[in-house]
């Protein structure tokens, strides 16, 4: 039979408040008051049922998981990693973590994710790009969120962020230290905040090296279409029979990259040897390709805890100033851009 916050109190000769206090932290106890209870805690095998902590707290002890359903294709091994750091954070502050997807096109009235109409989650992270109908429901709602590579203009959200900018702004900066003249950019999805710093980076540091504007335009391959494999080779293709002089190729995300691999060996080029390439993200298969694939590491378990982190803060503070975490990315050199 499982403990109750009784018998903790029983045993470690305190009343049933104080274990409550303890377990909630809502009011101050002594130092060694706190110890002596949460050992007894810890001894007895004491999990509090959500349940009990709702009624104590007046909270719900549940953290909702947003993302849009269009991700659920290539994008999802970037976005499942960054899932595992919120659930990890979470689940070392006990709180549960209910995940949901949303349309493009969200309607509150006929789109509302079960968790919200049921108001049973106390904050939410949002992941990635998101129909802002939803983040202005959500303030109707008054419920934190934290969104998570992606940000709205003109609104102060709080917000986890890679350096998207600077990321790929070194990462031109190599390729021309490595003898690297020509180089082009491909990627979809060109107005979504994130990735168009990545193209700002490419762009300002190729300007930063006088290269000339129409030049970056010619060697851009820019659309508005969710980031696949099918648009890196694509672009490759496009670019290379138009411009055979191109020498390296950055593409936005690593399923871009890596289907700009794909595209260049279908024209009978050599990766690096003829063209060099560097994707974002640094997902799994990156490093199992061949060649292996040089790319940007984003830190995703970080992210994910930190995007937990930051709501368990905003959820503390409702009226705290809204703030941006940007990570760093690291370069990560493999195969596909330096030649033995």
């Amino acid at each position: 039979m499982s403990p109750t916050i009784k018998d903790i109190a029983k045993k470690a000769g305190v009343s049933i408040a104080t274990v409550s206090i303890v377990l909630n932290g809502k009011a101050k106890v002594s130092a060694t008051t706190k110890e002596k209870v949460e050992a007894v805690i810890k001894e007895m095998d004491y999990h509090p049922l959500h349940s009990a902590r709702r009624l104590a707290t007046q909270t719900t002890g549940n953290i909702g998981y947003i993302i849009w359903d269009g991700y659920f294709s290539e994008a999802e091994m970037f976005y499942s990693q960054v899932f595992w750091g919120v659930e990890y954070a979470a689940r070392n502050n006990d709180y549960y973590v209910l995940v949901t997807t949303v349309k493009e096109k969200f309607n509150p009235k006929e789109d509302l994710p079960r968790f919200l109409r049921s108001r049973v989650v106390d904050g939410i992270v949002i992941m990635g790009k998101m129909p802002t109908s939803l983040l202005d429901y959500l303030e109707y709602l008054k419920i934190p969120f934290v969104l998570v590579d992606f940000e709205v203009q003109r609104k102060a959200y709080n917000s986890i962020q890679f350096d998207n900018y600077n990321g790929t702004y070194g990462a031109i900066e190599y390729l021309l230290q490595q003898g690297r003249k020509n180089i082009a950019y491909v990627g979809g999805l060109i107005n979504h905040p994130s990735i168009r710093k990545r193209y700002n980076g490419y762009r300002d540091a190729l300007e930063a090296h006088n290269i000339p504007a129409e030049i970056i335009q010619k060697f851009s391959y820019c659309v508005d279409v969710e980031n696949t494999s099918e648009i890196g080779t694509e672009g490759a293709v496009q670019l290379l029979k138009k411009h055979p002089e191109i020498d390296a190729i950055f593409g936005c995300t690593d399923h871009i990259a890596l289907g700009v691999i794909e595209g260049i060996q279908k024209l009978g080029r050599s990766v690096p040897k003829d063209v060099a390439v560097i994707g974002f993200d640094d997902i799994p298969i990156s490093s199992y390709n061949k060649p292996k694939l040089t790319t940007l590491r984003v830190p995703k378990m970080s992210v994910g805890k930190e995007a937990f982190n930051l709501l368990l803060d905003v959820m503390k503070k409702p009226d705290m100033k809204s703030h941006t975490r940007i990570l760093p990315v690291e370069l990560i050199i493999r195969g596909s851009s330096q030649c033995n």
